[in-house]
């Protein structure tokens, strides 16, 4: 009788993570096409004036049909904590609400993901994003964000979910910077940014152990 142990192969990911699951939520440091989010000087108009609102209409785990309902992209919690960190990375989260001066309504549309029998898999992120002044209720910014990722070869469930995870990220980092934009009346009508990077998923090998 003879045993099959999976072993993992390595994967590449720039920056390199090992497995799905290791892909971040967190853009900042990341390369995106035509530009990445920056942190903003103490000068920029949104300098510690945004407040956070919770994503609405976003399920608890996202993109479960990519894998027939094996796995998920990504946990309600762990998008919007991503989404907390990199405003405050940027300079752009408000100390405090009574600090805060517009606030950051997102929204989930949906994600694209289909589950398929192949050697690719790509995934599509649609969100809301709206900016409002909490004086007057003005809304200085309004755009809904469509972002892609797609990758090639290895293990298909977890190509599947890293690349619902790369757009989830890239979403994140489109509002981001069309918001810095937005502030100096300079924000696309198309704000989706492309990632400068691609993930790889590992390979499964078995390995014949005799039986003893």
């Amino acid at each position: 009788m003879r045993t099959l142990l999976p072993a993992a192969a390595a994967i590449a990911f720039s920056p390199a993570c090992a497995f799905a699951a290791d892909v971040p939520l967190y853009p900042v440091g990341l390369p995106f096409s035509p530009g990445a989010p920056k942190p903003v000087a103490p000068e920029h108009p949104l300098y510690h004036r945004i407040a956070l609102d919770a994503v609405a209409d976003m399920p608890g785990v996202v993109g479960t049909s990519a894998t027939a309902g094996i796995m998920g992209a990504a946990k309600r919690s762990s998008f919007e904590k991503a989404l907390r960190e990199t405003l405050e990375k940027l300079n752009l989260l408000a100390p405090s609400e009574a600090e805060a001066q517009v606030r950051l309504s997102p929204r989930w549309i949906s994600m694209d993901a289909p589950f398929k029998i192949s050697f690719s898999s790509d995934a599509t992120v649609r969100m809301g994003w709206s900016l409002t002044r909490i004086d007057n209720g003005q809304r200085i910014f309004d755009r809904e964000i469509a972002t892609s990722a797609e990758s090639k070869g290895g293990s298909g469930s977890e190509r599947a979910t890293g690349v619902g995870r790369v757009a989830l990220m890239t979403n994140i980092a489109s509002a981001m910077r069309c918001i810095d934009l937005a502030a100096y009346g300079q924000a696309p009508q198309d704000c989706a940014l492309t990632p400068g990077f691609t993930y790889h998923a590992p390979t499964y090998k078995f390995l014949f152990v005799p039986a003893r």
